[in-house]
């Protein structure tokens, strides 16, 4: 097997300098590297201060920063340490002081004649150009050091000349005299990895001083394995091709990291195999398009002894699992290899590996599926009908359309799978955000087509069409006639016995499941919540009773049984993990699961969760990372933690804003309205609440609902008089449909300065609904009814415990106002320390205490905090619905009870 056919660049066989596009070289390389690096900088410099010690040993694989963390020591110590940088090479050498040989020029003749000449020459040289200053030599790529060169070195540090940093990739590779000064405690370790997730976000967040989605941090982790060497080349080859794309101030993916094999980082993969043999690097070839295999079918094709070499260099990743799934280490390399192979040497290699894997396909899981199928499309190779939808399921189940796209036009329009095909296309349209398109290929189905179908496929069809249409614009009025088409079909088929009972009752089930949705989606869940709970007892299809439960879980956490939705979202979503049930409403699930956690208090088990979820995502993070980033964002905004919200949402808002997945954007910049509020910033709150009105899609309910209540609670945070009315009447909507948990949330909202009637309804719904906010609300409604300042205290402790610091902060201020009023000192004194401490983590309290010493009415408390803020006369008027000489008449009013003749004054000196 030669290499002959393989389209590289020339630094391939050389590992040199080479002249690809966007060539680095090794500076640049390693810019990033010392970024994320200060604890192991901090960690080597003390160890070399340490007098007891003779230096530090640094130890990494290839590409980790070593070189880079050693010229960061460099800088650092400069100013009182004369740094000697020495370079072994990584085989050994025997020429004698070829690693000092720069230092050896430099001697006297004389010193040359002996060995202990040259140890001396050396020293008194380094003394004299230190002139004074510590010496650091840095000895770099071991293990190559000579004897001769050896010997210098450790009489230089035992005899305090030196001290040394020693760079290495394993402690293995260490001289037998510099590992016996590391067992005997001289030589203290640092140990260097790869950067982790979290670092990579670190990293580009602080080289790049800009923000990064959460999306784009997964694609590029996952792509570069976290090599900083490899990170600094993706990164920028992604920016200049526009897979990655700088939007609000964030980096954020566009699609899958495609890389160039003439890239930057071409030249790397060139220098690493270049130190390989033939056979390492015929394998990695065969590794580059298998992509990912069971064991069994990887040692069939490449040998059990070149996947052995393999492993050893690092190569070879072998999972644990039960099929041992097999792949290239680092992703970057199979992209890049599988790019310089040409159409021929592809050919030959999957001719090679088909014949080896074709007896195994049985072993093969979903992504190994999508594998086989990508290898074989990129050889030009027809995929069998059956196979080609198999693979597209999968893809669309692992989220890549591009692939499940290729995978269906392999399937013959006249195929008997060409409707399933179609199915598959639609979804992969989704995915993609395209609505339309997913509509229209649906359409692609003629009426005559449609009459050729057997009744369980014309059904399923039908069950597509009914989703595709929930999200285009007057899609949903067409449903109940998809639907009433479906179930005439029904019937007719029944009436004429051309079908089994089963093949009926699948029919059926496929139809109610798309009617289902339809309620879920546009928020009537007491209308589905009864069959739902029903259906999902079905133990006659296991599969339609597990779509109900998922189903169920949004209907259960709008309509107050928050813990029972978290519950069966976590029995639906384990039963999918074990691989003994698909699920078509994944996200249905999911949804209502965060939503749930978060209204009823738990959402810092909802941000786990989510976090979770992001670290977990492929490389294809940029079609479902920007959904997962809202959600994290909703979690933070509801929790009243404005920073951490408006950070998350805006990455999630530029990432969705490339790809709108699910028409998420009202709801993404809505909740960024109220985040902004909730730090005190009033001009860009104000700006996307505009955005938000701007902005309409079909979409969820539940979207529609949030995005309201954000909007409100924005403009009440912004002291809008409306606002409170509004999300009153939202929530007397709400009742009317035992929405319970939304409209809590929104007469909790509302009720700032509510009436004892207010609190009454509030009391009566937070009832009916379960969690700790449940509780909080419940105990907040009875203070105020029963003017209870210990209940209020009660709430504020809760809301303590869950972290939810505006809630908090108004229970707190509630129980002053009460213990102020009963006189309780006592109570009134806890709650000025909850306040106190409040007021370092808030930007604004949202609702502030009444002035002990002066009773404004609630319209004069009103204007005169609009009028503080900058507003004149005419924009109060405006902004409230009065008129001005109503406005001027209140401040007069104002005025006079908080003892100020000026707007300056009331703005400088008066805290309301």
């Amino acid at each position: 097997m030669t290499m002959e056919k393989v389209v590289a660049p020339e630094s391939w066989v050389q590992g040199g300098e080479g002249t690809s596009r966007g060539a680095l070289g090794a500076v640049d390389r390693n810019s990033w590297s010392p970024y994320g690096r200060h604890d192991k900088a901090n960690q080597v410099l003390e160890i070399l201060q340490n007098s007891a010690r003779y230096g530090a040993v640094v130890i990494g694989p290839w590409g980790v920063g070593k070189t880079a963390l050693a010229r960061n020591i460099e800088k650092l110590l400069n100013p009182t340490t004369h740094v000697v940088r020495v370079f072994g090479s990584t085989t050994m050498t025997s020429i004698p002081y070829g690693p000092l040989s720069l230092l050896v020029a430099k001697l006297p003749t004389t010193a040359l004649e002996t060995p202990v000449g040259i140890i001396h020459g050396i020293a008194d040289l380094l003394q004299s150009e230190a002139n004074g200053k510590k010496v650091l030599l840095i000895i770099d790529d071991l293990p190559g050091l000579d004897v001769m060169s050896l010997g210098v070195i450790m009489h230089l540090v035992i005899s305090g000349c030196v001290k040394i940093l020693v760079m290495v990739r394993d402690l293995n590779n260490l001289p037998e005299d510099m590992l016996w000064l590391h067992k005997d405690g001289l030589l203290d370790q640092v140990q260097l990895e790869y950067f982790s997730r979290a670092e990579v976000a670190e990293l580009i967040s602080s080289a790049t001083d800009s923000a990064i989605s959460e999306s784009a941090v997964t694609a590029l982790h996952s792509a570069s394995s976290g090599i900083p060497l490899v990170l600094k080349a993706l990164f920028d080859e992604q920016v200049a091709n526009g897979g990655i794309r700088h939007r609000r101030g964030v980096w954020v993916v566009t699609g899958p990291i495609n890389l160039d094999p003439a890239s930057a980082l071409s030249e790397i993969v060139s220098s690493v195999l270049a130190r390989e043999n033939e056979t390492v690097r015929v394998g990695v070839e065969k590794m580059a398009l298998i992509r990912r295999a069971p064991l069994s079918i990887v040692i069939s094709a490449l040998g059990e002894d070149t996947a052995a070499q393999m492993e050893q260099r690092g190569f070879l990743k072998i999972s644990s699992q039960k099929w041992r799934h097999t792949y290239l280490t680092h992703r970057y390399v199979a992209d890049i290899v599988r790019g310089w192979l040409s159409a021929e040497r592809k050919a030959t290699l999957l001719a090679e590996i088909s014949a080896c894997a074709s007896s195994e396909l049985k072993a093969l899981d979903g992504p190994e599926i999508m594998s086989m199928a990508a290898w074989s499309l990129d050889a030009g190779l027809v995929l069998a009908p059956e196979a080609a939808l198999t693979a597209a399921l999968e893809a669309v189940r692992n989220f890549d359309p591009g692939l499940a796209l290729r995978c269906t036009a392999q399937i013959p329009p006249t195929h008997r799978l060409r409707i399933d095909a179609i199915q598959a296309r639609s979804k992969a349209f989704r995915i993609l955000a395209d609505y339309q398109r997913a509509l229209q290929e649906l359409e692609t189905v003629s009426e005559a087509d449609q009459a050729e179908l057997d009744l369980e496929d014309y059904c399923a069809w039908a069950a597509s069409l009914c989703g595709a249409l929930l999200w285009v614009d007057g899609g949903c009025v067409r449903i109940p006639g998809v639907l009433a088409a479906a179930h005439e079909r029904i019937t007719q088929v029944s009436e004429s016995g051309s079908a089994t009972h089963l093949s009926i009752r699948t029919a059926e089930n496929t139809l109610r499941l798309a009617f289902f949705e339809q309620q879920i989606f546009r928020g009537d869940y007491a209308g589905a919540i009864e069959e739902l709970e029903s259906a999902s007892e079905d133990d006659g299809d296991p599969g339609f009773a597990l779509n109900c439960s998922a189903l169920l879980v949004p209907a259960f956490a709008a309509t107050g049984r928050e813990l029972d939705a978290v519950a069966l979202a976590k029995r639906v979503l384990g039963t999918v993990d074990s691989g003994r049930q698909g699920l078509c409403f994944a996200d249905y699930c999911k949804d209502g699961m965060h939503n749930a956690l978060t209204w009823s208090g738990l959402w810092r088990e909802s941000v786990d969760l989510l976090r979770n979820e992001l670290e977990g995502l492929s490389q294809l993070a940029s079609y479902s990372g920007g959904l997962i980033e809202l959600r994290l964002g909703l979690s933070y905004t509801y929790a009243g933690r404005g920073e951490e919200a408006v950070a998350v949402l805006l990455a999630a808002t530029a990432q969705l804003e490339v790809r709108e997945f699910r028409n998420s954007l009202p709801l993404a910049y809505s909740a960024l309205a109220f985040a902004y509020a909730q730090i005190n910033n009033e001009t860009e709150a104000l700006r996307h609440l505009a955005l938000a009105e701007d902005a309409t899609r079909p979409t969820l309910w539940t979207n529609d609902s949030m995005s309201l209540f954000f909007r409100w609670m924005a403009m009440r945070w912004l002291d809008d008089s409306q606002a409170s009315h509004q999300l009153m009447d939202t929530a007397r909507e709400d009742i009317a449909q035992k929405r319970y948990t939304i409209a809590s949330m929104s007469i909790f909202g509302s009720t700032i300065h509510g009436s004892e009637k207010d609190y009454r309804l509030l009391e009566e719904v937070s009832l009916r609904r379960q969690g700790p906010m449940a509780t909080i609300s419940v105990l907040l409604a009875v203070s105020c009814q029963d003017r209870d300042a210990g209940k209020a205290l009660e709430a504020a402790a809760l809301a303590q415990e869950l972290r939810l610091d505006a809630v908090e902060s108004r229970c707190s201020v509630l129980a002053l106002d009460l213990a102020r009023d009963n006189g309780q000192h006592g109570q009134a004194r806890m709650a000025r320390e909850r306040l106190a401490h409040l007021k370092e983590k808030l930007a604004v309290l949202p609702v502030s205490p009444a002035n002990q010493q002066v009773k404004l009415t609630q319209r004069e408390l009103q204007i005169a905090k609009l009028a503080k803020r900058g507003f004149g006369n005419r924009a109060i008027a405006d902004r409230i619905g009065v008129s001005v000489r109503t406005v001027e008449g209140h401040l007069y009013q104002v005025y006079s009870k908080l003892g100020v003749t000026t707007r300056g004054e009331l703005e400088q000196g008066v805290e309301l």
